[in-house]
C-alpha cells in the first residue's frame, strides 16, 4: 500500500485579515500550491497519497484545531508517514508544542516532518545546529504571534477610546450604509419599548414574557433568523419552539446601547496578558454618551434599572453540593434544554414549562427511574462492544466483522448522498418551473447541503477507519468505546463517570418515551450495523 503524506495548512484571523491588512503569502491557496509544488518536484513522492488537513479561522498558539488534531490521530494511528507544512509557524507558534512534536513524538513514531520555507526536513536534519535553528524559530514564532495579539488589542483599543470602533450591534439597532454608526431597527426596535413599557408597568420578568408570547412577538433569535440576519457560525437555535424567558430580558433590560450610548469593553482580561475574562467594572468600560439615535429615553432607563437592580453574587457555600449523574445530560424533548431538578432533588422538571406559551410538558420525572432507563440501556452496548472488539485467537482477523459492516455504511451512505444530491437538483428545477418560490427553494437548498456536507463527513470517516482495518488496526473511536466497556463491564449501578463516557444526552418527553443520544454514535453505528442517531426507550 502506498504511503500517506499530509499537507497542513492553516490561516488564523490574524493572518487572514487585521483591518485593511491581508497577507497574500499565508492564504489557503498560496500554502496549497506551494506543497504540492514541492511534492511534486520531489521523485521520492510518486505513488504517495497525498492528504490535504485545513483549518481556516485557528490560532498556532495552541492545539485545540480540529483538522490539527484529525491529522495527529491518523498519525497515532500508523496511517501518515510524512507532514508537510509551510512554514514552521503553519503547524504552531507555540514553541512547546513544537518542541515535543518534532523532538520526541514524530521521532518516536517514525513520522518525516518538512517545512518548506524554513528548509528544514527531520529525514536530512540531524546535526545540533539545524535543530537549535528550529528551536530558535519556535520561539521567535512564539513572541511574533503574542507581539502580534498586543498589537491588535491596542489598536481595538485606541479606535474604541477615540470613537471609531463599532461594535456589532445590539437587538432594535443595525449598522448604517458606511459602517460608522448604528441606526434604529423599527420592528426591532418596537420589541424593545414594550419590553421597557411592561417592565414601568410594574411587570416581572415572568410577566413581561408571558406578554411578549401572547402578543406573538418573536424571540431575537427568530427575528434575526427571519431576515437573514444570523451571523455566519452562528449556532442553530436551542429549541424549536423558541418563546421569550425570563432570564433573557435582564440582558435587554440592562443594556445601555438603548439611550444613545456605545458601550464598549464589557470584558477584561483576569490578569496581564490572561486569555480569561471577566465582566468590566463600569470604570474599565469605554462609553460614549449620545452618539446614535435612542430607542428609550434615558429618564426611563434609569427608573427600570431601580425595579430591576443587578443580583449581587452570594459566596458559595461550603456545604457538599449534591451529585445529580444525569445533570446537564437530562433534557427536556420539547424544547432541548437541560432539565432543572426539584427542591428535594428527586424528580426532574422543565423550568420552561411555567411560561404560558410554553409547549413543554410540566410533568416532573423521578430521577431514580430515569436514572434506571440509562443504565439498564447502556448494558447491551458494552456487552456489545466487548464482543465485536474481543480479541481473537492468534492470527484470526481481529476487524473481519468490523471491516465488513464499515463497507456496508459506506455503501449506504454513498447512496445517501446521491440521493442527497439528486433533491436538490430536483429542487432546482421546481424553481425553475416556478413550482416553488425562491424562498422555499433556498430553504430546501440549503438543509439538503447540510445534510450533503454532513454525509460527505462522514464518508470520510468511514473511509479512514476502512484504510485502518486493511491494516488489521481497530478505529480510533470504536477502540474508545471497547476501552470505557472494559471499565464498566462489572459496575452494578449508574454512576457520574459512566454516563460521561458513553451518554451524550437524554431527552425525556412523557413518563414512558424517553431518547438516549450515545457519544461516539459513528462508532455504535458501526458496532451495530446501523446508522440512526439515537436509540429510543419507551418503558
Amino acid at each position: 500500500m502506498a504511503d500517506n503524506i499530509a499537507c497542513y495548512i492553516r490561516l488564523s484571523l490574524a493572518d487572514g485579515e487585521v483591518g485593511t491588512f491581508k497577507d497574500e503569502s499565508n492564504s489557503i491557496k498560496n500554502q496549497r500550491d506551494l506543497l504540492h509544488k514541492y511534492i511534486d518536484t520531489h521523485a521520492e513522492f510518486d505513488g504517495w497519497n497525498v492528504l490535504e488537513f485545513v483549518d481556516d479561522g485557528y490560532t498556532g498558539t495552541n492545539d485545540d484545531r480540529p483538522e490539527f488534531q484529525r491529522l495527529l490521530e491518523l498519525t497515532r494511528q500508523g496511517q501518515i508517514q510524512c507532514i508537510i507544512v509551510k512554514d514552521l509557524s503553519r503547524f504552531a507558534r507555540n514553541y512547546i508544542i513544537t518542541g515535543d512534536y518534532l523532538e520526541q513524538i514524530f521521532p518516536v513514531l517514525g513520522v518525516r516532518f518538512i517545512a518548506v520555507t524554513d528548509h528544514y526536513d527531520s529525514a536530512n536534519s540531524t546535526t545540533v545546529e539545524d535543530n537549535m535553528s528550529m528551536v530558535l524559530k519556535s520561539v521567535l514564532n512564539a513572541y511574533y504571534s503574542k507581539d502580534l495579539s498586543r498589537k491588535i488589542q491596542a489598536s481595538v483599543h485606541q479606535r474604541m477610546r477615540q470613537g471609531t470602533y463599532l461594535p456589532p450591534p445590539p437587538f432594535g439597532y443595525l449598522v448604517n450604509e458606511d459602517r460608522t454608526n448604528y441606526v434604529i431597527d423599527p420592528p426591532a426596535a418596537a420589541t424593545i419599548q414594550r419590553i421597557f413599557a411592561l417592565a414601568l408597568e410594574g411587570k416581572t420578568r415572568m410577566e413581561i414574557a408571558n406578554a411578549l408570547n401572547a402578543e406573538g412577538l418573536v424571540t431575537p433569535a427568530v427575528y434575526n433568523r427571519n431576515n437573514s440576519r444570523t451571523k455566519k457560525g452562528s449556532l442553530p437555535l436551542v429549541s424549536d419552539h423558541p418563546c421569550w424567558e425570563p432570564n433573557q430580558l435582564s440582558r435587554f433590560l440592562r443594556e445601555q446601547t438603548y439611550v444613545g450610548d456605545r458601550v464598549m469593553r464589557r470584558v477584561v482580561p483576569t490578569a496581564p496578558g490572561s486569555k480569561r475574562m471577566r465582566p468590566a467594572k463600569p470604570e474599565e468600560m469605554i462609553i460614549h454618551k449620545d452618539v446614535h439615535p435612542a430607542i428609550i429615553s434615558r429618564e426611563d432607563f434609569e427608573k427600570v434599572q431601580l425595579l430591576f437592580p443587578r443580583q449581587v453574587h452570594k459566596q458559595r457555600s461550603n456545604k457538599p453540593q449534591s451529585v445529580y449523574l444525569l445533570k446537564g445530560v437530562a433534557r427536556c424533548g420539547t424544547c432541548k434544554r437541560a432539565l432543572g431538578h426539584t427542591a428535594d432533588g428527586t424528580k426532574f422538571f422543565c423550568r420552561y414549562s411555567k411560561l404560558e406559551a410554553s409547549p413543554c410538558s410540566p410533568h416532573q420525572y423521578p430521577m431514580e427511574a430515569v436514572e434506571k432507563v440509562v443504565f439498564d440501556s447502556i448494558q447491551p452496548m458494552i456487552r456489545l462492544a466487548l464482543e465485536v472488539t474481543k480479541p481473537k485467537k492468534k492470527g484470526a482477523d481481529n476487524t473481519g466483522q468490523l471491516l465488513a459492516r464499515c463497507r456496508k455504511e459506506i455503501q449506504d451512505v454513498q447512496y445517501q448522498l446521491k440521493r442527497t444530491r439528486q433533491l436538490k437538483l430536483d429542487a432546482y428545477e421546481a424553481y425553475a418551473s416556478e413550482r416553488l418560490s425562491l424562498k422555499d427553494y433556498q430553504d430546501k437548498k440549503n438543509l439538503l447541503t447540510e445534510q450533503a456536507k454532513e454525509l460527505e463527513r462522514r464518508l470520510a470517516v468511514l473511509g479512514e477507519q476502512e484504510s485502518a482495518m486493511n491494516n488489521g488496526i481497530i478505529p480510533h473511536d470504536v477502540q474508545a468505546v471497547a476501552d470505557a466497556a472494559h471499565t464498566y463491564q462489572h459496575v452494578h449501578s449508574l454512576t457520574r463517570e459512566m454516563v460521561e463516557a458513553f451518554v451524550e444526552s437524554v431527552y425525556l418527553y412523557d413518563e414512558t418515551h424517553y431518547e438516549i443520544v450515545w457519544k461516539y454514535k459513528d462508532a455504535w453505528a458501526q458496532l451495530t450495523g446501523q446508522t440512526e442517531k439515537g436509540a429510543q426507550n419507551n418503558e
